[in-house]
């Protein structure tokens, strides 16, 4: 039953990340406004007659507003790194999971609803709010990651459980892009119009695939631990990651290890959308309609690649699965500004959607699997605490760089090609893990202390039968 409510939650983060991208173009264009910038518009936004699209070197919030998705992508990146350990202590040390899941749920719906009233005159309140948005969100994925490792205990239906949700919810996604644009066409709205009526839609698509598995599937948990003597909730998140990671080097290297390469993987993964949405809107000139145009393509290739890479990873395993993706990753994003340069060459930015959707439907159902078949039992929530807070410590990095760079008018080529640096990183840390079958026999020795979700072994229906056994060194690999 935990299986399916991990998928619906799934469905409704998926949304819920579409529908940001809506509202990231048309908060950079009410931004725009907002400083006396020329825009390029359509539907009912334009003006008559429309303005042409200008330079604009005036300042929003003392950035350019260009820059906007970026610094609030990077002041959420900063707010996770500082508090996720307390989140993680909170859900790992209570009995609070299952609450601080279904508040963070409520929360995300009741704030999406409010983001809906987007308008010139409430940009800046939207703003905001997107900027504790995906904040809650992040929290929210801290309690449903927590869930993750107790699904199942056999590391090949785990594989599949991973690779079916993400490609849920790359249909969601597929779905819900087609379904806003219909509506956006036949009305005829442009990019404000089109965030409304994202956000509208979104409200309740995600009240319901919330409501349903945390009201009806998803268990409680009791606290696997108690805060030590002389610790408090607020100390023992910080104070178990010095630990654990100390425990991680000595006993679990390969744990310690893919956290560091998730940091930059996730980093460099988690920034792209951000970056992407404001490279097509200030390099390309897309449309808000073209902007989604290219992330539906993305969504579209990602739902069977989860599948083909899902296999790709049984057959050569998780660790080797992993670095090809993150080679795949930086060769993509180092090439693609050479034929991505100008408004001329917006059709070789589709090009290049179906191969970042190769990246997306790869790289996220690997080294999830991956990792949750690395670490020890006992500690799940704790430790999905820590791979969210690897995957968001470094997030804040990506838009920065390109704020810095697009600050100084640098072109925004350099800052698109400056995100492929952090998966060469990545894949440089990933290359030096350790013996991966003495990893996994570490591993699977602690499995007796983890509390498995209610019809978790078998969840799948004897789908995995006839599929071939991850190879040992795969075995060890694990985003809003």
């Amino acid at each position: 039953m935990e299986v399916t409510a991990w998928a619906l939650d799934a469905s409704a983060r998926g949304a819920m990340v579409i529908s940001g991208i809506f509202l990231g173009v048309a908060l950079l264009r009410t931004a725009k406004i907002s400083v006396g910038c020329d825009v390029s518009c359509e539907g009912s936004d334009c003006p008559d007659p429309a303005p042409e699209l200008g330079d604009c070197n005036e300042k929003v919030f003392g950035f350019k507003p260009s820059s906007l998705l970026a610094v609030m992508g990077m002041v959420v990146g900063i707010l996770a790194a500082i508090t996720m350990p307390v989140i993680g202590a909170i859900v790992d040390h209570t009995n609070y999971r299952w609450k601080i899941g279904a508040i963070s749920a409520l929360g995300l719906v009741l704030i999406n609803f409010v983001q809906s009233f987007l308008s010139q005159s409430t940009w800046a309140l939207v703003a905001f709010l997107q900027i504790a948005a995906p904040y809650i969100y992040l929290v929210h994925c801290v309690v449903q990651y927590a869930y993750l490792p107790e699904l199942t205990s056999d590391k090949n239906e785990l594989s599949d459980i991973t690779a079916q949700c993400n490609m849920w919810q790359f249909l969601t996604q597929v779905g819900y892009i087609i379904v806003v644009q219909i509506f956006a066409i036949s009305m005829g709205t442009g990019a404000v119009g089109t965030a409304r009526i994202s956000q509208i839609l979104l409200v309740g698509w995600s009240a319901f695939f919330f409501y349903v598995p945390w009201a009806e599937m998803f268990g409680h948990r009791p606290a696997l631990s108690s805060v030590p003597d002389g610790e408090t909730l607020l100390s023992v998140g910080f104070s178990r990651i010095r630990k654990t990671v100390q425990e991680m080097r000595t006993e679990y290297n390969a744990v310690f290890v893919c956290l560091c390469a998730v940091a930059f993987s996730e980093a460099g993964a988690n920034a792209f959308t951000t970056i992407a949405v404001s490279y097509c809107d200030e390099v390309l000139q897309m449309s808000a309609t073209e902007t989604s145009g290219l992330i539906l393509i993305c969504l579209v290739v990602a739902v069977p690649s989860s599948i083909v890479f899902s296999n790709l990873t049984k057959r050569i395993g998780a660790h080797k699965s992993f670095m090809l993706s993150l080679a795949w990753w930086a060769i993509v994003t180092l090439v693609a500004p050479l034929f991505m340069n100008g408004p001329t060459h917006k059709a070789n930015g589709y090009v290049f959607g179906i191969f970042w959707g190769m990246g997306f439907g790869w790289i996220y159902p690997t080294q999830r699997a991956l990792y949750c078949l690395l670490i020890p039992g006992g500690q799940e929530s704790e430790l999905m605490g820590i791979y969210i807070f690897a995957g968001q410590i470094l997030v804040w990095m990506p838009p920065a760089i390109f704020t810095l760079l697009n600050e100084a008018s640098v072109s925004m080529a350099w800052g698109l090609a400056s995100d492929a640096c952090f998966f060469l990183v990545a894949l440089g840390i990933a290359y030096s893990m350790g013996d991966f079958e003495l990893a996994m026999m570490k591993a699977k020795a602690t499995l007796g202390k983890r509390v498995m979700g209610a019809g978790a072994d078998g969840a799948l229906g004897g789908a995995n039968e006839g599929l071939t056994d991850f190879e040992m060194p795969g075995k060890d690999q694990m985003t809003v």
